[in-house]
């Protein structure tokens, strides 16, 4: 062994001297090249590229990601409830406002107490026979008497 070894413990967190990292040289010499892209890079490149569009009669150059935008409102507009959930997924206000609208609706359809009682005394008067019900004939009516020619 030499001097060096000697008077160094190896260990956990000290490796061997001569197993360690030279000085300017890298940890992984045959990893990614310096100009190669990740995935993020190559889509968000792509999605930047530009096409060109007809648009109000005319054609018009926008990013690709432009164009599918416009095309995912369109769908959203035409009724197309898939794009429209879309949409709400990355226009997080938008994704707030119909939620909010669709807390009103439902608390629009959600009888209150009040609505219950009214409801509960027009069930008992019905069956008791204390409410006509239109459409329905009592004894006595002229629909109930059988004439017979």
């Amino acid at each position: 062994m030499s001097d060096d070894t000697k008077d160094y413990e190896v260990g956990y967190g000290k490796p061997p001297k001569h197993t360690r990292f030279k000085k300017g040289q890298s940890g992984n010499p045959k990893g990614r090249p310096k100009g190669a892209m990740g995935s993020t890079a190559s889509l968000r490149q792509e999605m930047e590229s530009k096409v060109t569009v007809r648009e109000g009669g005319r054609e018009v150059k926008v990013s690709k990601a432009e164009a599918a935008a416009k095309r995912l409102v369109a769908k959203a507009l035409g009724g197309d409830m898939a794009a429209l959930k879309m949409l709400a997924f990355f226009d997080e206000d938008l994704s707030t406002r119909v939620q909010q609208e669709a807390d009103k609706i439902e608390q629009a359809v959600v009888p209150d107490q009040t609505d219950e009682d009214v409801l509960a005394y027009f069930a008992t008067q019905i069956r008791e026979g204390g409410i006509h019900v239109a459409g329905e004939s009592e004894p006595g009516d002229i629909d109930d008497e059988e004439t017979d020619p």
